[in-house]
């Protein structure tokens, strides 16, 4: 036995302390609500964490010449985003009510704020330029000889530079599906208001919604745009 518990392995101590709601405990359901509030937050950047090390993964995987892992690591990430979706709906249940009244708490603190989800907008291209994953994607591909519209000229599923694309397909709508529930979380909670972060609430979300990835969209409209299906006689 190496004297590892549960509660120490996963620093639970630590980790449950890190819950301090600023609301008064006598006031059970603003207390209640902010904890909730909290919570949800706190569980979101944890995830973010292990999205970030498993992109970082992917890449180093690709660049050094093992499509696969990068693939079965962005699937991965994109099941956590897709995660991260239905946790941000379960804010659904913080009434109106509720959040207003402990809202003015939070000073200037906003998710706006996240360094985390920054980082996960750099490493998907959409912050400063091209993305390390779309980069490592590129290279690999012209190492092969082709270009990203080769493999949907193909599509061959044995292809693993192919199903690596159709990986990033996966992680560009589950990041897309989590910002849409986000948007409409935040305006169903707060209306127009403007963000505690001094942005303008939901329109500077919306505002900020973006597809990682678009060539491998455009890939897929020019399929369609160059092929030509015979009319029926």
């Amino acid at each position: 036995m190496n004297g590892v518990t549960y509660s120490g392995y996963l620093r639970l101590p630590e980790l449950l302390a890190a819950i301090r709601p600023l609301s008064s405990p006598r006031d059970r359901r603003v207390h209640s609500a902010e904890h909730f509030f909290i919570v949800a937050h706190q569980a979101s950047e944890l995830w973010l964490r292990h999205v970030l090390v498993d992109l970082d993964l992917a890449v180093h995987a690709v660049d050094d010449g093992r499509p696969e892992t990068g693939t079965a690591v962005t699937a991965r990430a994109a099941g956590v985003l897709r995660l991260l979706a239905d946790h941000v709906g379960l804010l659904r249940a913080l009434s109106p009510r509720d959040f207003a009244d402990f809202r003015g708490l939070l000073g200037q603190a906003s998710g706006a704020h996240s360094g985390q989800f920054r980082a996960v907008r750099r490493v998907l291209g959409l912050e400063d330029g091209d993305g390390p994953l779309w980069t490592a994607l590129v290279t690999a591909v012209r190492g092969s000889g082709r270009t990203v519209a080769d493999l949907y000229a193909t599509a061959d599923d044995g292809d693993p530079l192919f199903r690596l694309a159709e990986s990033l397909i996966e992680l560009s709508q589950a990041y897309w599906t989590w910002q849409m529930v986000h948007v409409e979380v935040v305006r169903r909670s707060i209306g127009t208001a403007r963000g505690t972060g001094r942005t303008s609430g939901a329109e500077y979300l919306a505002g900020r919604l973006g597809a990682p990835f678009p060539e491998l969209w455009e890939a897929r409209t020019r399929l369609h745009e160059s092929s030509t299906v015979p009319l029926p006689r």
